[in-house]
C-alpha cells in the first residue's frame, strides 16, 4: 500500500509535466471579512452573471496567455448554473455553494487582475502565473494550471474563511464544498476542448476521451488543491487574533507560491509565437486583445465585479 501511494505521489507531478508539453511581494488578505461580495439573486442567476462576466473578459483577452484560464473558469460557471437550475436538490445549501462562496471566490480572481492592471502588488502565486504568460514560453495547459493553483490553493482559502465553513445551525459545509468537485469534473472536458480549439492544440493532450492518464492526473491535482484550500480556510477562520491569522496566511501564500514556481519551471522559449499564430489564424473565435490604454468603468452593485477593462498585457 505504501509503495502504491509513493508511486502515485511521484507519478502525478511527473505525468503532469509530460502532459503540459505533450498535449512584488505577496499580499495576503487583511483578515476575515476583508471583502464582502453580495449577490441577492437566485443562486443559478448569480452563477449566470459570473458566467457572462468571465466570458466577456475571456473574449476581450483575445490570444493573451491569461485567456485559457478565463475560458475554463467560464465553463465552471456554466456548469454550476446548469446544476443549480436543473438539479435543485443537488446542493444542500445552494445559496452558499453557488452564490455566496462562489461570488466571494471569483472576486479574488478579479481582484488579482485589477491589481495587475493598476500596478499594485499582486499575490505571489498570481504574479508568477501572469509573468509566465508574458514570458511567451508556456503552453495553454500550464496557463490553466498556474491560474487554477493560485485561485484554488490561495484564493479559495480566504473565500472560505470569509463566507464560513459551517452553516448557521452549526453543521459543516464540507459536503457541498466537495460536491463542487463533481462540477469541476463535468466542466473539464468541454473546457479543455475549447482551450485546444481557441488557443493551443497541445491542450488537447489533456482531453479525457483519449488520454485517461492525463484526465486522472488533472483530477488528482484539483482534488488535492481543493482539500488543501479547505484545510487552510478552516485554519484562517479559527485564527484567534490578527497575528495568528497572518501566520496562517503566510503558510497559504508559501504553499501556492511553491506550486506556482514548479508549474512555471518548464518553458519552451518562443512557444508563444506558435500559440499566437494558431490562435490568430482563425482556429477560434477569440478577438485580439487591445494594445492601447484602457478606461476604467464603474463597478455595478451586483457582485461588485463589473466589466474589467483589459490592460496592456502581452501574453504568450
Amino acid at each position: 500500500m505504501f509503495t502504491t501511494h509513493l508511486a502515485r505521489a511521484i507519478a502525478i507531478p511527473v505525468t503532469m509535466t509530460l502532459v503540459l508539453w505533450s498535449g512584488g511581494a505577496a499580499r495576503a488578505d487583511a483578515g476575515p471579512g476583508a471583502r464582502t461580495v453580495v449577490c441577492r439573486a437566485a443562486p443559478a442567476d448569480c452563477a449566470g452573471q459570473l458566467e457572462r462576466e468571465l466570458g466577456s473578459f475571456r473574449d476581450r483577452l483575445g490570444c493573451d496567455a491569461r485567456a485559457p484560464f478565463a475560458a475554463v473558469y467560464t465553463w465552471v460557471q456554466t456548469t454550476l448554473r446548469r446544476t443549480a437550475r436543473e438539479r435543485p436538490g443537488y446542493f444542500a445549501e445552494p445559496s452558499w455553494a453557488v452564490r455566496d462562496f462562489n461570488a466571494a471566490f471569483a472576486e479574488r480572481y478579479f481582484g488579482a487582475v485589477r491589481a495587475g492592471r493598476d500596478g499594485r502588488p499582486v499575490p505571489e502565486a498570481w504574479r508568477i502565473a501572469f509573468a509566465a504568460g508574458r514570458g511567451g514560453g508556456t503552453n495553454a495547459g500550464q496557463d490553466v494550471l498556474l491560474g487554477s493553483n493560485a485561485h484554488i490553493q490561495r484564493d479559495a482559502a480566504y473565500a472560505l474563511a470569509e463566507t464560513g465553513l459551517v452553516r448557521p445551525g452549526g453543521t459543516t459545509r464540507k459536503a457541498d464544498y466537495d460536491r463542487v468537485q463533481s462540477v469541476l469534473d463535468r466542466a473539464f472536458g468541454p473546457a479543455v476542448r475549447e482551450v485546444a480549439r481557441r488557443y493551443d492544440p497541445l491542450a488537447g493532450a489533456a482531453e479525457e476521451r483519449w488520454n485517461p492518464v492525463a484526465r486522472f492526473t488533472a483530477h488528482e491535482l484539483f482534488v488535492l488543491w481543493r482539500q488543501n484550500a479547505w484545510y487552510y480556510g478552516r485554519s484562517l477562520a479559527a485564527a484567534r487574533d490578527a497575528a495568528e491569522f497572518r501566520e496562517v496566511s503566510r503558510t497559504v501564500e508559501a504553499n501556492a507560491t511553491a506550486w506556482a514556481t514548479l508549474l512555471a519551471a518548464v518553458q519552451v522559449p518562443g512557444y508563444g509565437l506558435v500559440r499566437d499564430a494558431y490562435c490568430r489564424g482563425g482556429r477560434g473565435t477569440a478577438v485580439p486583445a487591445p494594445t492601447t490604454g484602457w478606461t476604467p468603468r464603474p463597478l455595478p452593485a451586483l457582485l461588485a465585479l463589473g466589466r474589467l477593462p483589459v490592460p496592456p498585457h502581452r501574453g504568450g
